[in-house]
This record gives C-alpha cells, sequence and structure tokens, in this order.
C-alpha cells in the first residue's frame, strides 16, 4: 500500500498565494470563505493522499474557517479512498478528480450538481455511491434493469438514468469480477471517459437504443477482446482508442456512417475489421497503429478517409479501393510497410505524404486522381512507377522525394501545377518526362521548367551529366529543386534567387558559380554539401543569405570581383570564407573569361551570346566583352571565344 508523511493536525503550511495545507489535505481558495481540496504537493503516484476515509466539510486556517465546497483538478489522482462520503457542503467535482484513484468506493454528496470531464477516468473503485437526494445524479441498481440482463449495481449516472457517467473500475459481482456487461435498456448515453482505463471489462454488449459513445469512454480498457456497435449508435472521437494488448476484432453494424478520428487507434492486436456498407467516412487517425491488420476492404459508399486513417498499420499489404472514394487524407497510409502494389481508382485527392514512408510499394495506378499533395511518395524507396490519369491537374511539391528505385512518372498534358522539387532524391530518374500537349510546363535535357523558362522546378534525382549550367532565362531555382543531385558543378547562370534547400544534400558538388544577376540565396541551399572546394560569385553586392556548410567556410576558396572583396569579407555569412580572393578589375585576368571564374569555356559563350540577345546586361558580367578590341561586342567576339577555346 502507497503511504505518505501526513501532517498533523496542528500543522499548517502555505503553498501559495490562496492556497495552503491543513491536516492531510491542501487547499485552494475559490471564493469568499470557501475552498476546494487541492492537488498533493508531490503530484506523482507515490504523492497521492492515502488512506482518505473522509472528506472534510470545513476547514480551519489562519483564524478562518473556510467551507469545503469541491474537489479539485486532480485532486485526488492515484488516491486510496475508502468509503468517503462528500458532505451537503460539496457542489462540484473538478477534471481529472479520481483519475486512476482506487479502493472502496466514493458517495456522490446530495448537493453536488457538476462532475467534469474525465472525473472518475481510470478509477478502481469497487462502487459508486450517491445520496438519494441529489436532483442531478443517481445509480444504475438491479431494480433498474430487465431481468434477462446482466447487472452491475452502483454505476453512477445521471438522475434519468439514460446516461452512464462513470463505471466502477474494480466492479464485482459477489466475488467476481465484472467481466462482461450488458448495457441496460434505459440507456440511451454512454458519457466522455465512462469506462476509460478500466482494467476488467473484456466485453460491453450496447443495445439498439444507445445513441452515442462519447470521447475516450472506453479508452486503454486493456482488457477489452471486441468491440460490437449497433447501426443506431454514434460514436466520438477516440471512444475505442488505445486498447493496444488485446483487441483483436471490431463489428460495425449496418447503419453507421461515420467512425470519428481516432476511435480505434492503437488497436494493435486487430485482425478483424468488419465496416459496414452505410460507413462513409473513416476519420483522422482511426484505425492508426493497428500494427496487426493485414487486409482492408473499403465499403462500397465510403467517400473519404482523412488524414492518418491507417497510419502505421505496418502489416496491412492489401487495400480494395472502392469506386466512391474521392479523398485519401495527409499521412493515411505512412508507414504501411507491406504494401507492394496499390490501385487508387477514382480518388480524386491524395493528401500531402498519403504513402509517406511505404517502403515495400513497387506501382500506384489511378483513374481519376485530379490532386496530388505535396510530397505523398515521400520516402517511397522501392517505388518503381506511377501511372497518372488524364485527369491530373495538380502535383504537389517534392512529389517524389527520396523515391530511390522511380524510372518512370510522366507528367499528364493536363497538369496545371507541378511543385517544386518534384523528382528530388529520385536517384534512378534520369530525366523528368512531360507527355505532349502540355501547356504550363517544359522539359529541356530532363530537367523541368515553367513554360516560359523563367523557373526551374525540378532537376531529375540523378543528371546525365554531372555539370550543369541553368539556362540565360531562368531567373528562380525552385525549393529543393535540385536536392540530393548527383552534381559536381554548377553554374546558375542568370539566376536572381536560389530557393531554400534547392542543392541540399548533394554530396558530390564540388563547384557553384553564381551570376552576377544573383542577390538572393536562401537558408540551406547548400546545406550538407561537403564537397565544394570552390565558390564564385560574380554579383559586386554579396548576394542575401549565402549560408554554406561550417566545413565549406574553412575549406572552399571563394572568388568574388577583385572591387568586392571587402564587401564579402565584411558579410555575416560570405565573411566567414577563410579563403576570399579577388577576379577581374578593369579586364578580366584572361582575355574571354566573361564570368570571371578563372577559365575560357562555353559558358562564357553562352554569356556573351546572351548579351548580344538583351538577356542581360554588361554589368552583370565580370569581363570585358569586346573580347577582340574592335569597339563593340557582337558576334565576332563569340567567334573570338571560341577561338580562344579551340586554342587552349
Amino acid at each position: 500500500m502507497k503511504r505518505l508523511t501526513i501532517m498533523t493536525l496542528a500543522t499548517a503550511v502555505v503553498l501559495s498565494a490562496g492556497a495552503f495545507t491543513s491536516g492531510k489535505f491542501n487547499y485552494s481558495i475559490v471564493g469568499e470563505g470557501e475552498v476546494e481540496i487541492a492537488r498533493p504537493t508531490d503530484t506523482s503516484q507515490d504523492g497521492a493522499y492515502t488512506d482518505v476515509t473522509s472528506f472534510p466539510s470545513t476547514v480551519t486556517y489562519g483564524g478562518t474557517t473556510y467551507t469545503v465546497v469541491g474537489i479539485g483538478e486532480r485532486a485526488f489522482q492515484y488516491a486510496e479512498v475508502i468509503g468517503a462520503v462528500m458532505p451537503n457542503t460539496y457542489r462540484y467535482v473538478g477534471p481529472w478528480a479520481f483519475f486512476q484513484a482506487y479502493g472502496a468506493s466514493v458517495k456522490i454528496g446530495a448537493n453536488v450538481d457538476s462532475i467534469a470531464l474525465g472525473a472518475f477516468a481510470g478509477n478502481k473503485f469497487g462502487n459508486f455511491l450517491c445520496d438519494l437526494n441529489n436532483p442531478k445524479y443517481s445509480l444504475i441498481y438491479p431494480g433498474d434493469v430487465d431481468e434477462d440482463e446482466t447487472w452491475v449495481g452502483g454505476v453512477l449516472a445521471d438522475k434519468a438514468k439514460e446516461t452512464i457517467i462513470a463505471f466502477p473500475g474494480n466492479k464485482k459481482d459477489g466475488n467476481t469480477y465484472i467481466y462482461t456487461y450488458t448495457v441496460p435498456r434505459r440507456i440511451k448515453h454512454i458519457a466522455n471517459h465512462a469506462f476509460n482505463r478500466n482494467p476488467i471489462l473484456k466485453k460491453v454488449y450496447f443495445h439498439d437504443g444507445v445513441e452515442d459513445i462519447g470521447e475516450y469512454a472506453f479508452y486503454g480498457c486493456e482488457n477489452m477482446t471486441s468491440v460490437e456497435i449497433p447501426g443506431n449508435t454514434r460514436l466520438s472521437y477516440g471512444s475505442f482508442a488505445a486498447i493496444e494488448f488485446t483487441l483483436q476484432q471490431i463489428i460495425l453494424h449496418e447503419g453507421v456512417t461515420e467512425i470519428p478520428g481516432y476511435c480505434f487507434f492503437d488497436a494493435d492486436p486487430l485482425t478483424d475489421l468488419q465496416l459496414p456498407s452505410t460507413l462513409e467516412l473513416i476519420g483522422e487517425g482511426a484505425f492508426s497503429h493497428c500494427a496487426n491488420l493485414t487486409e482492408l476492404t473499403l465499403p462500397e459508399n465510403l467517400l473519404a478517409c482523412d488524414p492518418q486513417a491507417f497510419s502505421n498499420c505496418t502489416k496491412l499489404a492489401t487495400v480494395n479501393v472502392n469506386d466512391k472514394c474521392v479523398f485519401l487524407g495527409s499521412n493515411c497510409f505512412m508507414n504501411c510497410t507491406s504494401l507492394t502494389t496499390f490501385d487508387l481508382k477514382n480518388v480524386q485527392y491524395l493528401g500531402s505524404t498519403a504513402f509517406n514512408s511505404c517502403t515495400a510499394l513497387k506501382t500506384v495506378t489511378a483513374a481519376g486522381l485530379q490532386v496530388v499533395d505535396r510530397a505523398s511518395f515521400y520516402n517511397c524507396s522501392a517505388l518503381e512507377s506511377v501511372t497518372f490519369p488524364e485527369t491530373l491537374r495538380e502535383i504537389g511539391p517534392v512529389a517524389f522525394m527520396k523515391c530511390r528505385s522511380l524510372t518512370n512518372a510522366v507528367i499528364p498534358a493536363g497538369v496545371q501545377v507541378v511543385g517544386d522539387g518534384f523528382a528530388c532524391g529520385a536517384t534512378a530518374l534520369t530525366a523528368i518526362q512531360l507527355a505532349d500537349g502540355n501547356t504550363n510546363y517544359v522539359v529541356q535535357d530532363g530537367v523541368l521548367y515553367t513554360k516560359d523558362m523563367k523557373r526551374l522546378v525540378s532537376l531529375p534525382g540523378s543528371m546525365q551529366d554531372s555539370v550543369f549550367t541553368v539556362p540565360a532565362s531562368v531567373e528562380i531555382i525552385g525549393e529543393q529543386a535540385g536536392r540530393w543531385t548527383n552534381l559536381t558543378k554548377l553554374n546558375t547562370g542568370n539566376v536572381k534567387v536560389v530557393s531554400q534547400t534547392a542543392f541540399g544534400e548533394s554530396s558530390k558538388l564540388a563547384e557553384v558559380t553564381f551570376g552576377a544577376a544573383c542577390d538572393s540565396i536562401n537558408a540551406y541551399a547548400f546545406g550538407n554539401c561537403p564537397a565544394i572546394v570552390k565558390v564564385t560569385s560574380l554579383n559586386r553586392m554579396p548576394p542575401a543569405g549565402g549560408a554554406f556548410d561550417e566545413a565549406v567556410y574553412t575549406a572552399a576558396t571563394l572568388y568574388v570581383p577583385q572591387t568586392a572583396i571587402e564587401g564579402y569579407q565584411g558579410h555575416a555569412n560570405w565573411g566567414k570564407f577563410a579563403h576570399i580572393e579577388g577576379i577581374g578589375g578593369d579586364e578580366p585576368d584572361v582575355p574571354g573569361d566573361l564570368n570571371g571564374d578563372g577559365s575560357v569555356d562555353v559558358e562564357d559563350v553562352n554569356a556573351i551570346i546572351n548579351l548580344i540577345l538583351e538577356s542581360i546586361s554588361a554589368d552583370q558580367l565580370a569581363g570585358n566583352t569586346d573580347v577582340n578590341g574592335d569597339g563593340a561586342t557582337d558576334i565576332a567576339d563569340v567567334n573570338e571565344i571560341i577561338n580562344l577555346i579551340l586554342a587552349q
């Protein structure tokens, strides 16, 4: 038996303003001359009140006598209460007041008119008692039920005996614990937390007249093996959640239309799930963590599965989707690691990370899909192909992030929106494919761009050429567009903005050149790129951001325009480079080196052509554009640079 060192009646210790200790209990002042019994100072299980055989009606402290009017929040959590009676001065029982308390019984006083949420959740009392004069509460006794029903005396109910408020957790029939309970015919409602954490019950029988079962009503009932719900009964959020060791069977009868959020969450042993044809909605997390569920057939009238509905059902190998289901929410099948194929049929909306970490999933087909949300197939490392229908209109960012086996995912002609980083980390994908007729995007050398070629949306997971220069028209590189790329050398061309994590985790990337137009390099754009040894920035003003790994600041050399060295050295991020060297000046160090990277190559040819076409301006280049010295920049200078390259 757990024990506390109890203060003597003569000892009173002030806890805080409006609170004090006197005798066995702590008190909080709640009104003029009124207090409630408060929690112990030590709120752990070992610190709970013990040997509570009576509740005081008054307490004297500091020369003032207070009336005790109620029991505060969690006051008797884990406490041992032995037949204590609430005096007539008590008006309420606070939230979780007797949470997991134990003992013979508790008697509800005549004037108690409020019993708060979870007041008796997890209790292990043998009985409840209630003053017969209480106008709001009563008990269910043998005379309240039909002769052919099992019964339990001392079940706390409302005065009309239509709602079960709290069930005694250690109830016995004679000397035998109650393992099954038939809800009396007159009961219409099971209140929130009414059977919460009952340690004994294995089965509860509900009749058709039970209208609703409250939130967390049977939460954590650790010995329940089977749940059967009549068609007229409404379930609530978490009604049967966390029955994680014993619940093997769930039967929902025809007429049930909705399974609310987390209703059967964490029913780990569940193998037998019988869903009615009338079911229309499976709520958020309703069957999450049902780790032994192997097969699922969505009923014929089911329209939607909300987020996380079947997440972490790790043995779920087969899912049969009906023809009416149109919505699968975010993380709906997250971490269902036994799924190998999935036919979405007419599902129209696939939520973000819907198949997150379904690492055995190889193929996905669909007939009516319209929206694939962000990272829907994140970390589906075995996924080889996805067949998108012509109905598809939107693909969210990083849809195939870390799909390392993906070789085929054609973007249909009707797609209007493709999010950044479409294929980042899909390391088997060497080229993004776009169906003929798409008017919103273009693919060039396997890279996806917006139709106007101003935004780079996504590189394939594995570029065919590890050296890449961004086309001159591109102004923005999208978020995570080249994350986990295999590039060794990157030139951003005329890009103005490099978005967040654009090339993060590109472990082979050794050289990066930013054009003179680049004025923003967002956070972590090059995070975890440890191989970088050379960074060139041609902008005479340090671009905003410029954050690299600490190892890069130490090992790499930063090349900037000669006249801009001081500005870069004084910048919060660029100034962290241990080695900063100047390039250019009045004349480039190397004739024909227009981008100032120290060499004359095809990038310089592209630069001068873009200048002639007025795609860029001369101040965006580090070198002298009049390469042949005739006083003009024209095709003759292009030819001169080509000759310089050929002469090398």
